[in-house]
């Protein structure tokens, strides 16, 4: 158990991912502020491979008092394929106490005649901060309480997290296109598509665009493309960073996140 670190608040995200996706707001960290109850997650997204069937993200309670996480089986859809069989996972609940964290393990246990191919589980974390002991009333205290009814409906946050287990493939990669300018776009310059390779299996990815000739970071996160989306686009926010005249625009990207090293694949406009 550790004390809490500083985490950067972002929006939780449930919308698809092949919805052009504004990058800006990585790295993750979903967070729930409801009833008394401040938790987060210092990611919502586990890979594991064969090489490295092992991961852990941290359950953090941002709240002064003792936060009870329950984590359960959401289910998958009918197009992802289920894991739930494969991949096992810690703890069930537990009580993390005052500005502390707690880790959430997962592993993968594949039988020996697993077919090729990546299974997945989305699990909930569902938080509840634990009512603090009552007060002792003095033994002198002849007060009559006042007659009172008091109806009390908390809101417990649930907080999705995916686990995806890659068996006996290569790590899933994009295929991306020169930017397309959008000059009528008040939000955006421009995007990037970028198209799956293998189309039924999951991109985790880093992606950042640079301006190439002065080396200049435009924007960098993480780029998910779900096993039921098949393509999507990497935006440009409009902002600090104007287009350059004659400007060339890249898209690196890393299949892996985060991203370390040379990008694997890269493409640029002009």
């Amino acid at each position: 158990m550790s004390k809490v670190r500083k985490v950067k608040k972002v929006r939780l995200n449930l919308l698809p991912a092949c919805i052009g996706m504004f990058f800006a707001m990585l790295p993750v960290a979903a967070q729930a502020q409801q009833s008394g109850v401040s938790v987060a997650l210092s990611d919502n997204l586990i890979v594991l491979e064969q090489r490295s069937r092992s991961g852990t993200i941290e359950l953090v309670n941002l709240a002064s008092d003792p936060t009870e996480f329950r984590i359960s089986i959401l289910g998958v859809t009918d197009s992802e394929v289920d894991g739930s069989d494969l991949i096992r996972w810690a703890p069930q609940r537990a009580l993390a106490p005052a500005n502390r964290t707690l880790p959430f393990r997962v592993s993968a246990r594949p039988p020996g005649d697993l077919p090729a191919g990546e299974y997945l589980i989305r699990v909930g974390v569902t938080a509840e901060v634990q009512a603090p002991p009552p007060i002792p009333r003095d033994d002198d205290d002849t007060e009559e309480p006042e007659a009172a009814i008091a109806v009390v409906v908390p809101i417990v946050p649930t907080l999705p997290v995916t686990v995806y287990y890659r068996h006996g493939i290569e790590t899933p990669m994009v295929d991306a296109k020169p930017l397309v300018e959008t000059p009528d776009d008040e939000k955006f310059i421009g995007y990037f598509p970028v198209v799956k390779q293998q189309p039924n299996y999951s991109f985790v990815g880093t992606v950042q665009v640079i301006e190439k000739t002065t080396g200049t970071l435009i924007n960098r996160g993480r780029l998910h493309l779900r096993q039921s989306t098949e393509q999507s686009n990497v935006r440009m926010p409009r902002g600090e960073q104007n287009m350059i005249e004659n400007g060339v625009y890249c898209l690196q990207i890393w299949d892996h996140w985060p991203g370390e090293g040379a990008p694997t694949k890269e493409v640029c406009s002009g």
